[in-house]
């Protein structure tokens, strides 16, 4: 079996690609820059195409050289929820990365290799702002961000040929996710890494939008799993994936700091320059991908903030021994 997965440096495409070499496939990666992608995954995959996903012809052709049995596209161009989101974006970014790429792979399928299985990462941002909790797939998009406008719209082309051309598209719609890989942009990592740097002696004021807001967080390895999953099915589908919990920014941080004997209120502040408003969290119900594809988390939030701290303290460790 062979599989092309896009992004295959980032947080899901780096588990999923151990994932799937543990399972005996053939890996292939597209990523901007391979040399991100970890050693011990460039060493073991069978190579990384180096190409900026903004270029859909590029894509087209790796697919049609590789001939993939599946693809996992997981490449996507982000925002980060620590700043004002993607106000002072072009959509013409979010267009060429999310839309376009994913249209080219899709029509790439359906041309040449109509038995392919694609599964498309989306966001549980494409319900924008909600009117109830928990979200399933029946929840209605009601995006409102340049980001999420742009993967709802790669989700419905992938229901469209999924629908018209019968290819087998599974859309995943992915809440919160987060693992030891997991980059500084993100409200989780930048919680960990000032753990570590205050039991180190280091501790800087760390001030965020929202300490406050609910959080529907699950793990990336077991994320990646329920990915591999719908693609097993005989059929494509939309699924939830979520850990089905919610925490707030505070609970996180007072485990963080807490998992090294400190008090995060030492250190964790409100950003008082930020209007906070209430709003409805995104909260997942997993019951379709539980009952179809027999998937649920394995992994608990409070081990999940732990591997977080202990991976951010090790790096500083090492860092400073440098």
């Amino acid at each position: 079996m062979k599989v092309l997965i896009t992004g295959i440096a980032g947080q899901d495409g780096s588990y999923l690609a151990e994932l799937l070499l543990e399972k005996g496939y053939e890996v292939y990666g597209v990523e901007r820059e391979c040399a991100n992608v970890p050693s011990h995954i460039y060493d073991g995959i069978e190579h990384c195409f180096e190409v900026d996903i903004a270029n859909p012809d590029l894509i087209s052709s790796i697919i049609r050289k590789i001939a993939p049995d599946e693809i996992y596209h997981l490449a996507a161009y982000h925002f980060s929820s620590q700043n004002e989101g993607n106000k002072k974006e072009s959509f013409s970014e979010f267009y060429k990365v999310n839309l376009l790429a994913t249209n080219e792979i899709l029509e790439t399928i359906r041309l040449y290799l109509p038995n392919c299985k694609l599964f498309y990462a989306s966001s549980c941002q494409v319900f924008g702002k909600v009117d109830y909790s928990p979200q399933n797939e029946n929840t209605p998009y009601r995006p409102d961000s340049l980001y999420s406008i742009s993967k709802a719209a790669g989700a419905h082309l992938c229901q469209f040929y999924r629908d018209y051309y019968s290819l087998h598209t599974s859309v995943g719609i992915l809440y919160n996710h987060e693992s030891p890989r997991r980059s500084l942009s993100f409200v989780t990592t930048l919680i960990a890494d000032s753990a570590a740097k205050a039991f180190l002696g280091m501790a800087e004021k760390l001030y965020l939008r929202d300490i406050d807001a609910q959080i529907d967080w699950g793990a990336a390895k077991d994320y990646v799993r329920a990915m591999w999953l719908t693609l097993q099915q005989s059929n494509g589908g939309d699924y939830i994936i979520s850990s089905g919990a919610t925490h707030s920014v505070r609970e996180f941080a007072i485990n963080a700091f807490g998992s090294l004997g400190l008090n995060y209120s030492d250190y964790v502040f409100q950003d008082p320059s930020v209007k906070v408003t209430s709003r409805e969290p995104y909260f997942g119900d997993y019951t379709k991908i539980k009952n179809s594809c027999k998937w649920s988390p394995l992994i608990d939030f409070e081990i999940l903030v732990d591997e977080m701290v202990q991976y951010r303290l090790a790096l500083l460790n090492r860092n400073n021994n440098e």
